[in-house]
């Protein structure tokens, strides 16, 4: 490699690392943390130097900032906003400032820092502003977050949801009988599912079966749930509960949604399972008998499996088998 090209090399290394770097860091993020509700809310808004208030009293201060945002100056307004809420938090005031300053953040596409602020009206100003249209915004950013691209850049970008699953998850603890709960729950469902964390997807789902019954992802959160489970089931051949649970909740939703466009997917799960179980029951008693050479074990291991799967195209031959058993026992013990 010649000097000059050598030196050019090194150039365009360093560029890209220049453009790469901030997508690497990016996912190894993680999820985004949730903002603290409660005894942990966050801290209140103080005055600083580029945010101190232009008027003298809360109402000619409210007055200033929405005659800037008026007159197009978002950015002066926004920080004329949040210096009301910083100085005069008790005031009646506060809170429409602290609203008018979350919807600018969210109109200058900062979706997360958006979040937080309508998380903070919410957090320190209950009963003084529309709470549903807080969940609203906050709802719409979540959503953003979870489809959104980043790094469009590099190969098209790449779409990170679980970023939005604290956000969500918020949102559930703020209104649990708002009516877009059930929809938010179900997104922390997908998002797992999607991440294949099959364990919280199905509690996920199953918060959206007790708590939201009658809602309309209810039908689609049991497929869901009962294929999750299906699935677990495929990773771990021989764990008999966790046939039990796929199974049980396969047939719930058989049961409570018939007519479901899912149905033909879950006779088919359900029937794959049945057979896989019985066969796995069967096995055991051939084990008893033909392995272990312990018949007393075999006869209760074919009764067992006769019992729990009577239409099976191997029940007869259990039976037939369990029979020759008991009457080869019994000969030995008139010997």
């Amino acid at each position: 490699m010649t000097r000059w090209s050598h030196r050019s090399f090194l150039i365009i290394s360093a560029c890209l690392g220049l453009l790469v770097h901030p997508c690497l860091q990016a996912q190894e993020m993680g999820p985004l943390p949730p903002t603290p509700a409660g005894k942990d809310r966050p801290e209140r808004k103080t005055t600083g130097w580029f945010r101190k208030p232009h008027a003298a009293t809360p109402e000619e201060q409210l007055k200033f900032a929405d005659g800037l945002l008026a007159t197009g100056y978002k950015r002066k307004a926004a920080r004329q906003y949040y210096a009301l809420v910083a100085r005069w938090h008790e005031s009646p005031q506060a809170p429409v400032a602290q609203l008018a300053y979350a919807k600018l953040i969210e109109e200058r596409g900062k979706d997360v820092e958006a979040f937080h602020e309508f998380q903070y009206l919410i957090d320190y100003f209950a009963g003084q502003f529309p709470f549903e249209e807080a969940l609203d915004h906050q709802f719409r950013l979540a959503n953003t977050v979870m489809t959104q691209r980043h790094c469009r850049f590099l190969f098209g970008g790449y779409i990170a949801p679980e970023r939005a699953l604290p956000l969500f998850e918020q949102i559930v603890k703020n209104g649990p009988q708002w009516q877009n709960a059930p929809q938010v729950q179900f997104n922390i469902g997908l998002i797992h599912e999607e991440n294949k964390d099959y364990d919280e997807a199905i509690a996920a789902y199953e918060v959206i079966q007790v708590s939201y019954p009658n809602s309309a992802e209810a039908e689609d959160a049991s497929f869901r749930r009962a294929q999750c489970l299906y699935i677990l089931v495929n990773d771990a051949p021989r764990h008999e509960p966790g046939y039990r649970n796929a199974l049980s909740a396969l047939s719930l939703f058989l049961q409570t949604y018939p007519k479901s466009e899912n149905a033909e997917a879950a006779t088919k799960y359900l029937d794959e399972l049945k057979e896989r179980l019985a066969a796995m029951y069967y096995e055991r008693a051939v084990f008893y008998d033909k392995v272990a050479r312990r018949p007393a074990s075999a006869v209760i291991a074919y009764a067992d499996f006769i019992r729990n799967f009577p239409t099976s195209h191997l029940a007869t031959e259990a039976g037939d088998r369990m029979d020759a058993l008991k009457l080869e026992m019994e000969k030995r013990n008139e010997k």
